[in-house]
C-alpha cells in the first residue's frame, strides 16, 4: 500500500486535485441526500398533521330593521336581524370536481334528556331566567310600567318564595287594560328596573332590583324537512296587529277545550332543561372548526376511528368536565335520548355559557305535546375531550356547546324530520367539509366551473389549512434545491471518479507489464494499483462527509422555507411537536446517510478499480510493452 501511495505521489498535482475535488464533490453529495431526506420528512410530517377545511356561510340579501318600544324610554329602539331570499340546501356543495375527503355536512344539534346530570356551569338558571306564572293585578291597570300583582299559581320558574312581584308589558306599546280580580298567564323574564320614575320611589316600587318582562304567549317552534315553519294549533293571533305577551285565565282556561293544556303542556317541558345536554353529530372530528384548530382535543381515551364514523357505532366523546362531575370515566355507557333536531343555531348560543344570550327552541311540538325521544341508544365513552378556553370561545367555535357528546352521524337510526324545532342557513358553525392539502384553488375552479352564479354570489366559503400552504411551499422549494444539490454532487462524484481511475488505472498499463515482467504476482499488481486509489478515495469521502455534516448543521440554522414571512406562529402548535420529532429522526437517518454514502462510494472505486485492473492483466506483458498506451 506504501509502494502505492508513492506511485501516486509521483504526480502530487493530479494526487491532490483529484483528492479535493472528490473531498468536495462527496460534501455535496451527503448534504444533498441529507437535505432531501430532511425535507421529505417534514414534507410528509406536514401531510399527516395538517389538515385543510372549508366552512360555508349563507350571506344575508338584506338587513331588516325593527322597532322595539321600550316602556322605561316611552319611545323604540330598533334592532336588526339578517334577511334571506331562501335557504340554499348544502346539496349545492356536490359538484363535479370536488374531491373530499370528509363532508361536506351540515350539522344539526340534538338534544338528549339526561336525568339529575350536573353541568359544568354551577347551574344552567333556566328557573331563574324564565318564570311562567299566573297573576292577579292588585288594582286596575295598564302595565306600562312595573305594576304590582299577586302570585296565584308558578307553573315554572323561581320568584324565591315572593307572593307579590312587580310586572311590565315593557314592549308592548299600547297593552291591554289590566283589571284588578282577574287572572292573567304570562312567559316572563326577570330584568333590572328601568323606569326612572320608580327608581327613587320610596313608595316601595324601586324596593325590587328585578320587574318581570312581559315576554309571550305559550309557544311551539316545529319545522318540516325543507325548512318550512309549521303553525302551532294554540297559536294566538296578534290583536290589531300588536303582539300579544299575555292572556286571561278564565273560567273554562283548564278545560277539556281550553288553552290552559298547552301552557301547562310548556312548563312541564321547561322542567327537563337542566337535563338536558347537547349532542353534535358528525362525520370527522376534523370537520369540527375547533378541533381542527386544536382549540379542542381528547385528554383522555381516544378519538373516534374512521371506521366508527363510517359504520355507525355507537360510541361517543363527552366533556372531560362534565365526565368528572358526573362520575363518567373511558369504557362506560351514556344513554341518550334524542329529543329534537336544530338547524337553526348552534349549541354554544343555546347550552351557553355564563354571561351569553340563549337562543331556546319550544320543547312542545305544533300539537302542544312535549316532544318525545326520536332515538334512543347506550353509547360507549372512548373519549374525554377538552377545549382550551373553552368560556372564552365564541363564535369561531360555535359548534362547541359544553357538556356536548360527540357522536358518529351514522349511529343515529332514525329520522328527525317530525322533531326539528329550528331552522336556518348554512354557518361556519354548522357547515364544513375537507378537502386534500394544497388543493384549494382546484376546489375552487371546480366550484366556480359548476355552480351557478345567483348561488355563489349568496355564500362565503372560508379555507384553513392551518398555515399547510405557508409552510408547505417553502418545503417544496427546500427539497427542489435539495435535488439539485444530490444530483450535482452525484454527477460530480461519477466524473471524478471516472478520471481518477482513468489516469491512476487505465493509464498503468506500462506500470502493470513491468511489474509482472519483474515477477509480481496478479494479486500483488492488484494491490499496487487498487490500494493507493482506494485509500485516497477513502480519506477523500471520509473528509467530505465530515464537512457536509458541519455544512449541513449550518444550513439548518438558515430560513431557507421562508417560514419568517409568515403572518402567524408555529411557535406553540402541534406541527412544532411533530416536526421536532420528524428532526429527531432525521438526525438518525442524517447519521445512516453519512455511513451509507462514504462506504458506498468507497466500495464503488475498489470494485471499478479491480475490474480495470483485471482488464489490464488479461493481456500480456510483452503486448503492454510493446502497445502505444492511450
Amino acid at each position: 500500500m506504501l509502494k502505492s501511495l508513492k506511485q501516486l505521489l509521483r504526480t502530487p498535482v493530479k494526487a491532490v486535485l483529484f483528492f479535493l475535488l472528490m473531498t468536495a464533490a462527496t460534501a455535496l453529495l451527503v448534504l444533498g441526500a441529507g437535505l432531501w431526506l430532511n425535507t421529505q420528512h417534514k414534507i410528509d410530517a406536514a401531510e399527516s398533521t395538517f389538515t385543510t377545511i372549508g366552512t360555508v356561510t349563507q350571506k344575508e340579501n338584506a338587513v331588516q330593521v325593527s322597532p322595539l318600544w321600550s316602556a322605561s324610554t316611552k319611545s323604540y329602539m330598533s334592532f336588526s336581524s339578517p334577511v334571506y331570499d331562501s335557504l340554499i340546501d348544502e346539496s349545492v356543495l356536490d359538484f363535479s370536481g370536488a374531491e373530499y375527503l370528509a363532508g361536506p355536512e351540515r350539522r344539526p344539534y340534538y338534544t338528549s334528556v339526561l336525568p339529575n346530570c350536573q353541568h359544568s356551569v354551577t347551574k344552567l338558571g333556566f328557573e331563574d331566567e324564565w318564570i311562567v306564572a299566573e297573576f292577579e293585578p292588585l288594582e286596575d291597570c295598564v302595565p306600562t310600567q312595573p305594576v304590582q300583582v299577586k302570585v296565584k299559581r308558578i307553573l315554572f320558574g323561581n320568584i324565591h318564595d315572593s307572593d307579590t312581584f312587580w310586572f311590565c308589558d315593557h314592549y308592548t306599546e299600547s297593552p291591554e287594560k289590566m283589571e284588578a280580580g282577574k287572572t292573567y298567564i304570562s312567559i316572563m323574564h326577570p330584568t333590572p328596573n328601568m323606569h326612572a320614575e320608580y327608581l327613587n320611589d320610596p313608595s316601595g316600587a324601586s324596593g325590587s332590583a328585578l320587574e318581570m318582562t312581559a315576554l309571550n304567549l305559550v309557544y311551539a317552534s316545529q319545522y318540516t324537512e325543507m325548512g318550512e315553519p309549521i303553525k302551532a294549533v294554540f297559536a294566538e293571533e296578534n290583536v290589531n296587529g300588536v303582539k300579544k305577551t299575555w292572556e286571561e285565565v278564565t273560567a273554562d282556561f283548564y278545560g277539556a277545550n281550553g288553552r290552559g293544556k298547552y301552557w301547562e303542556s310548556f312548563a312541564s317541558s321547561l322542567l327537563q332543561m337542566n337535563d338536558l345536554i347537547p349532542v353534535l353529530p358528525t362525520d370527522s372530528l376534523k370537520l369540527l372548526p375547533t378541533f381542527h384548530e386544536k382549540d379542542s382535543f381528547v385528554e383522555a381515551g381516544r378519538e373516534i376511528t374512521a371506521e366508527e364514523f363510517e359504520s355507525g357505532a355507537a360510541v361517543c366523546l363527552i366533556s372531560a368536565d362534565f365526565a368528572n362531575l358526573n362520575g363518567l370515566h373511558v369504557g362506560d355507557t351514556l344513554p341518550l335520548a334524542l329529543l329534537y333536531a336544530s338547524y337553526q343555531s348552534s349549541p354554544a348560543l343555546v347550552f351557553s355559557f355564563a354571561g351569553e344570550a340563549r337562543d331556546i327552541s319550544s320543547l312542545i311540538d305544533v300539537n302542544g305535546e312535549p316532544y318525545t325521544p326520536f332515538w334512543q341508544q347506550d353509547y360507549e365513552i372512548v373519549g374525554l375531550y377538552r377545549t382550551i378556553n373553552a368560556y372564552e370561545l365564541t363564535s369561531k367555535t360555535a359548534e362547541m356547546g359544553y357538556d356536548m357528546a360527540i357522536i358518529p352521524v351514522a349511529s343515529v337510526g332514525a329520522s328527525a324530520k317530525n322533531n326539528i324545532a329550528g331552522y336556518g342557513v348554512m354557518t361556519a358553525a354548522n357547515t364544513s367539509f375537507q378537502i386534500p392539502n394544497g388543493t384549494i384553488d382546484d376546489y375552487m375552479a371546480a366550484y366556480n366551473r359548476n355552480v351557478p352564479a345567483e348561488v355563489r354570489e349568496n355564500l362565503e366559503i372560508t379555507f384553513d389549512d392551518n398555515g399547510y400552504s405557508q409552510i408547505i411551499g417553502g418545503l417544496l422549494n427546500m427539497r427542489y434545491v435539495a435535488i439539485i444539490l444530490f444530483a450535482a454532487g452525484l454527477l460530480s462524484a461519477l466524473a471524478i471518479l471516472v478520471l481518477l481511475l482513468y489516469f491512476f488505472i487505465v493509464k498503468q498499463k506500462k506500470r502493470t507489464a513491468i511489474e509482472r515482467s519483474l515477477g509480481m504476482s496478479k494479486n500483488q499488481c492488484r494491490m499496487s494499483l487498487v490500494s493507493g486509489v482506494v485509500l485516497l478515495s477513502a480519506i477523500a469521502v471520509i473528509l467530505g462527509t465530515v464537512c457536509s455534516s458541519v455544512l449541513f448543521d449550518k444550513v439548518q440554522t438558515l430560513d431557507l422555507t421562508g417560514q419568517s414571512e409568515h403572518t402567524f406562529s408555529t411557535e406553540y402548535s402541534l406541527w412544532v411537536r411533530d416536526e421536532n420529532a420528524v428532526e429527531t429522526e432525521d438526525a438518525e437517518n442524517t447519521g445512516v446517510l453519512e455511513v451509507v454514502i462514504p462506504a458506498a462510494m468507497t466500495v464503488l472505486t475498489a470494485g471499478l478499480s479491480v475490474i480495470l485492473v483485471n482488464r489490464n492483466l488479461k493481456q500480456e506483458p510483452i503486448e503492454l510493452l510493446s502497445a502505444r498506451v492511450e
